[in-house]
C-alpha cells in the first residue's frame, strides 16, 4: 500500500455483500466464501466491516488486465456516499457535489495525487485511476471528511456484509492469493487453492489493535485552521 495509507494503518458501508464476478464465466468454475473479524483494543466494538475489500489474483503473479470503468462518489452532507469505491486501474471516479456549499476534494497518495479545486452544488469533477492500490480522498474545506478509492487489478472482488461474510463468485479452478483490506488494519494476504466446487471456509482475520487516528494535512501539507469549518 502507498505511505498515504500506511498512516491511517497502524495495526463504509453496505447492508449486503457486494459481488462482483468475471465477466467470462465458464463451466466449472466456483465461489470463494469465507468471514472477516477484525480484533479490537479492549472494550472497543467493531461497526464497519462492510468496509472490508477482498480480492483474488492469480498465484503465479500473472497480473490481469480487466476492462475500466466509471464510477461515482457523491459528497452529501459533508461526507463521501459511499464512503468506500472499488474500481479497476484506469477507471474513472465522478465527484459530484450534492451539498449547498463548495468542496475542493483531493488525495495526496504516492502515485495517484489529484486536486479538483473548487466547485459548488450541482457541479461533478472526475479523475482517473491509473495504477493499484488504495487512495484516501479529502476535503480541502472539511477536515472531517474521508472515503477511499481502492483499485484492484481483477474483476474477481467484493466489499464484505456489515457481518463480515463475503462471497466471490464464480472463480476458475486454480491458485490465488486472497487479499483482505481494511483501513484500519494492516492488509492481509492468504493462500487459496479453487477446485471445481469452489472453496469455503476462507475466514481471515484482521488486527485493528495497532489503529491509531492521525488527522491527515490539507493539500498543502499544513494542519486545518482549528477556528472550525469553513464552506
Amino acid at each position: 500500500m502507498n505511505s498515504a495509507v500506511k498512516k491511517w494503518v497502524s495495526g463504509v458501508a453496505c447492508s449486503v455483500a457486494v459481488v462482483v464476478t468475471s465477466p467470462a464465466a465458464a463451466v466449472g468454475q466456483g465461489n470463494v466464501a469465507g468471514q472477516i473479524s477484525i480484533q479490537e483494543k479492549p472494550g472497543e466494538q467493531t461497526t464497519d466491516l462492510g468496509n472490508t475489500v477482498v480480492w483474488l489474483e492469480p498465484a503465479s503473479g500473472s497480473r490481469a488486465h480487466p476492462a475500466p470503468t466509471n464510477s461515482q462518489m457523491s459528497m452529501d452532507g459533508r461526507k463521501f456516499s459511499p464512503h468506500l469505491r472499488v474500481v479497476t486501474p484506469g477507471s474513472k471516479v465522478d465527484f459530484p457535489n450534492q451539498d449547498p456549499f463548495s468542496h475542493n476534494i483531493f488525495s495526496s497518495a504516492d502515485g495517484g495525487a489529484f486536486d479538483l479545486g473548487l466547485y459548488g452544488r450541482g457541479e461533478s469533477k472526475s479523475t482517473t485511476f491509473a495504477k493499484a492500490g488504495a487512495y484516501p480522498i479529502y476535503c480541502n474545506i472539511h477536515a472531517r471528511m474521508t472515503g477511499f478509492i481502492v483499485v484492484v487489478s481483477t474483476t474477481l472482488y467484493t466489499l464484505a456484509g456489515n457481518d463480515g461474510r463475503y462471497l466471490l463468485e464464480k472463480a476458475p479452478p486454480g491458485r490465488y492469493v486472497l487479499h483482505v483490506w481494511h483501513e484500519r488494519a494492516p492488509e492481509v494476504t492468504k493462500d487459496v487453492s479453487v477446485g471445481a466446487n469452489g472453496a469455503s471456509g476462507m475466514d481471515v482475520p484482521l488486527d485493528a489493535r495497532g489503529f491509531k487516528f492521525v488527522a491527515h494535512k490539507n493539500k498543502f501539507g499544513q494542519d486545518y485552521k482549528a477556528v472550525g469549518e469553513r464552506y
